[in-house]
C-alpha cells in the first residue's frame, strides 16, 4: 500500500480555496492522487477531500499543522489529516441477516478494508456465530 495523506476540510464557501490548497500541496512537492469538492449551498459551506502521496512531500505529518495554518486561518477551515499508514479501529454492527457482514469480511481477508476489526456485534441469535 502506498503511503498516503488524506485531507479533510469543513470552511465556509468562498473564492480561492481549491487553488491554495493545490498550490500549497504544489509548492511541497505533493502528487496529488485524488480530489473531491463540494459546496452545500444551503449552508454556504466548502467540503474537500484531497489525497496525495508522501513519498517525495517535504512537510512531515508534526510539521503539517504549522505549514498549512496560514491557509487554514485565511479560510476559517476545520481540517484534518489522516494518514494511510494508521490503520482505524472498526466495530462491525450487525443484525439478523448476515450478507453484508460476509461481504465486508471478506473485503478485510483480501486487504481492501484497511483497518482493524477487534470485534464485532450483533443484537440477532441468527449471526450469533
Amino acid at each position: 500500500m502506498k503511503n498516503i495523506a488524506t485531507l479533510l476540510i469543513t470552511c465556509p464557501d468562498t473564492k480561492g480555496i481549491v487553488a491554495s490548497i493545490a498550490d500549497f500541496l504544489y509548492k511541497h512537492n505533493a502528487n496529488i492522487l485524488h480530489a473531491d469538492q463540494h459546496q452545500d449551498a444551503e449552508n454556504s459551506l466548502f467540503l474537500m477531500r484531497v489525497e496525495w502521496d508522501l513519498q517525495e512531500f517535504s512537510v512531515d505529518e508534526t510539521s503539517f499543522p504549522k505549514a498549512f495554518e496560514t491557509i487554514a486561518k485565511t479560510y476559517q477551515m476545520e481540517w484534518q489529516l489522516k494518514l494511510s499508514k494508521v490503520k482505524p479501529r472498526m466495530a462491525i454492527m450487525v443484525s439478523q441477516y448476515d450478507h453484508c457482514l460476509a461481504g465486508l469480511l471478506h473485503r478485510y481477508k483480501n486487504n481492501e478494508l484497511h483497518c482493524d476489526i477487534p470485534f464485532i456485534i450483533s443484537n440477532h441469535i441468527d449471526t450469533k456465530n
